[in-house]
């Protein structure tokens, strides 16, 4: 069971880290065309966002707290690893919000809210990646 469990947590921080690059790379090669560009972007980021990074976030989440019910080990790997998926989850829920508030700001033409948004949700965004490598990094040395 817990290995089940292990690898499920494992394969959906894999998926939410896999999400997260992925969005970084169609920012930058769609914020470097013009406003219409802009627009489909901010439509591409919310579907990925409601689809898959919420969902494996929330999957994370729950198998973690699961496996720390089952099983809490008490090593520095796993303190880190609690903390950077701690600050992941954080960061994520931030940029979500973030990146809804774009969108709504490139349908209203609103183009400098959207510059600003969108400055703030990149960021925060670098948290996110940091927070969630910290957090792989540190979860497979504490489960090894």
């Amino acid at each position: 069971m817990t290995t089940a469990l292990l690898a499920i947590h494992f394969t959906f921080s894999a998926l939410w880290l896999g999400c997260v690059l992925t969005e970084a790379l169609f920012e930058r090669a769609l914020l470097a065309g013009d406003r219409s560009l802009h627009r489909t972007l901010a439509d591409l980021h919310v579907r990925v966002d409601t689809f898959i990074e919420i969902p494996s976030i929330v999957l994370v989440l729950v198998s973690g707290i699961w496996l720390s019910f089952l099983h809490f080990p008490s090593s520095i790997y796993f303190y880190t690893m609690l903390i950077g998926g701690l600050v992941a989850v954080i960061a994520n829920a931030c940029c979500v919000w973030l990146v809804f508030r774009r969108r709504d700001a490139a349908h209203a033409l609103l183009w400098g809210e959207f510059d600003k948004l969108d400055h703030l949700q990149h960021k925060v965004g670098a948290i996110v990646l940091l927070g969630l490598l910290v957090a792989i990094i540190f979860g497979v040395l504490a489960n090894s």
